[in-house]
Parts: C-alpha cells; structure tokens; sequence
C-alpha cells in the first residue's frame, strides 16, 4: 500500500514540476488573478454608482429638478444592483467561500461566451480586453501552437 501511495505521489510531483505543466498552471493563475481583479474593479465601480445613485434619490426626494440623463443612469443602476443582489448574493451563501467564488467566475464566463452578462455593467470593461472569452482561448492556444512550431523549427 505505501509503494503505491508512494509511486501515486511521485508520478503527481513528476508531473506538476514538468516544465510544460508548470507553464500552463501560471498561465491560468494569472488569468485567475487577472479575473480576480477585473471582480475587485467591478465592486469598486459599483460602490461608485451607487454612491451617485443615491444622490440623485436624494434629490429626488427633495423634490429637486433630475434631468434625464440622471433619470437613466439611476434606473441603469437599479437594474445593475438587482443583477448582482440576483446572482452574486445566492453564490455566495455556498458555505465554501473559495468554491463558491470559482463558481461565479466559471459561470460568468460561460453565459459571457453567450453574450449573456449576468453581473453589472461595471463588471464588464468597455474594451472587451482581458476577459476569458472562447475566441480569446483559442487565440492564445494559436499563439501557444505558433510558438511550439518556431521553437521546433530552430
């Protein structure tokens, strides 16, 4: 039993310290990490425009003149806080705090890939740059094929 465990274990270091492995784990840590960020972005844009959303529902209250642009960004952002309270809030009460955020992200970029956004539009950069879409993984794996041809060929 310990040979085996033994050969398990040494067959599974084998394989992560291989270079080509290694390369691809923190190719997907940094897409991780990259992901992670545009998340911390997104809240931040988020605390923003509720911050102004709720200025322009003071004014409201008030009873002050709101022209139509505020009119627009304050149902913009009711729709954004309901989309979030939607889908973030139920996730987020799986009891695995790092499972559950692997889960938004998976999840997000599955409907993504449809086109689907089911988070703010603060979550969502106006350049589409960054975000894990199926045309982007497939750009990098051209790129990653592209290179392993070259350095073949030298």
């Amino acid at each position: 039993m310990k040979s085996l465990r033994r050969r398990v274990i040494t067959y599974f270091i084998r394989l992560f310290t291989h270079p080509k492995v290694k390369d691809q784990i923190a190719r997907y840590a940094r897409g991780f990490m990259g992901e992670a960020s545009r998340y911390s972005t997104g809240f931040k844009g988020e605390a923003i425009e509720t911050k102004e959303s709720f200025v322009i529902l003071t004014k409201y209250i008030k009873r002050e003149k709101i022209t139509k642009a505020e009119k627009k960004q304050f149902k913009r952002q009711i729709i954004g806080l309901l989309k979030g309270t939607g889908v973030v809030v139920p996730i987020m009460l799986i009891p695995l705090p790092f499972v559950s955020t692997l889960l938004l992200i998976i999840m997000d970029h599955v409907l993504l890939s449809m086109n689907i956004q089911i988070l703010p539009s603060s979550f969502y950069p106006e350049k589409k740059q960054g975000l894990l879409t199926i045309a982007g993984v497939e750009e990098d794996l051209e790129k990653v094929v592209y290179q392993e041809k070259v350095n073949k060929v030298k």
